[in-house]
């Protein structure tokens, strides 16, 4: 029988392989690229909702699987021997719930404004100035999106790094 900490090990590499690899995806490689100058010619207008897809899609499962790597990180680091780590366990729990915060402080104001141009461009066309407007918050977006990426990386290792090295999970 698996020991609460390797249970913890194995809930924190799952939820954070899903959050730093979805992430990757969305952001390299999926929706997101189409959003960015010089990617596409879609009109600012498609662009946006695309973005507000990505938004609708990510804005609860995103923030959950974050807070599960770094919940079940710091039950890891509690059921670890003091030592390196235990250190580095702590350090992917509060990568992992700091995401949060980072979004909080720095993107909802982006957010925010980003859904508030959804909904007046399904009243009436944009105009070329809220265009470059829309333009410009795609980019500060994606430009602060790329450090939530990094925290889901460093949650990523210490969960792999806190596996692999504790042993095998299951004895026979």
């Amino acid at each position: 029988m698996p020991s609460p900490g390797h249970l913890a090990l194995v809930t924190g590499l799952v939820s954070s392989s899903y959050f730093t690899f979805a992430n990757i995806g969305a952001s390299y490689f999926g929706i997101m690229p189409a959003t960015a100058r010089g990617q596409t010619n879609l009109p600012v207008a498609e662009r946006l909702i695309l973005w507000a897809y990505f938004y609708d899609v990510s804005k609860f499962h995103m923030p959950t699987a974050s807070v599960t790597s770094g919940l079940s990180l710091s039950v890891a680091a509690y059921f670890t021997p003091p030592g390196p780590l235990r250190n580095l366990l702590t350090v992917g729990s509060v990568a992992g719930f700091t995401f949060v915060l980072y979004t909080l402080i720095f993107l909802l104001r982006i957010n925010n404004s980003l859904l508030a141009s959804v909904q007046a461009n399904s009243v009436r066309p944009m105009e070329e100035k809220e265009q470059k407007l829309v333009l410009d918050q795609l980019d500060n977006w994606r430009a602060l999106h790329r450090p939530r990426i990094v925290l889901g990386i460093i949650t990523w290792v210490a969960a792999t790094t806190g596996l692999l090295a504790s042993g095998p999970i299951v004895r026979f």
